[in-house]
């Protein structure tokens, strides 16, 4: 992956569903419920690539170390690669060591690239909402 285009979710959603909406009515019926490797790989440029990419996972304080999260991830790769994905990305805060040590040590998951300024998540159990934040980010993969 190449870090200056990649895609964040919401603005890859846009470019395919503009796409899909410049076609003919015949085609948008065609590609209604097509997935977004398909779109990809049949409509857009043959620059342009779908992948895979976990992002936010997070399990309760209370119910850690328990193998929640490696499961989560053996389940998110195996749809991955039912899909017709060949490598898993995933995104993790750089002070996440724990999830770190999880994704790269236990799992195999490599460094792509570091995002200086990415968007986490917090969650404000108090008031039952989850508040953005700017952190370092890193992209990791992995071969499936």
């Amino acid at each position: 992956l190449d870090k200056d285009v990649v895609l964040d979710g919401e603005r890859a959603e846009a470019v395919c569903k503009s796409t899909v909406a410049s076609l003919g009515p015949k085609q948008r019926r065609e590609y209604k419920n097509a997935s977004v490797k398909t779109i990809a790989t049949e409509l857009l440029s043959p620059d342009t690539k779908a992948v895979c990419v976990l992002s936010n996972l997070a399990v309760s304080p209370n119910a850690r170390r328990r193998g929640i999260a490696n499961v989560l991830c053996d389940e998110a790769e195996a749809l991955a690669s039912d899909w017709g994905y060949s490598q898993m990305h995933l995104l993790v805060e750089e002070e996440n060591t724990a999830a770190r040590s999880l994704y790269e040590g236990k799992l195999g998951y490599q460094l792509d690239f570091r995002k200086e300024e990415d968007i986490g998540l917090r969650a404000d159990l108090e008031e039952g909402v989850f508040q953005e934040v700017t952190v370092p980010t890193l992209v990791l993969s992995k071969n499936l």
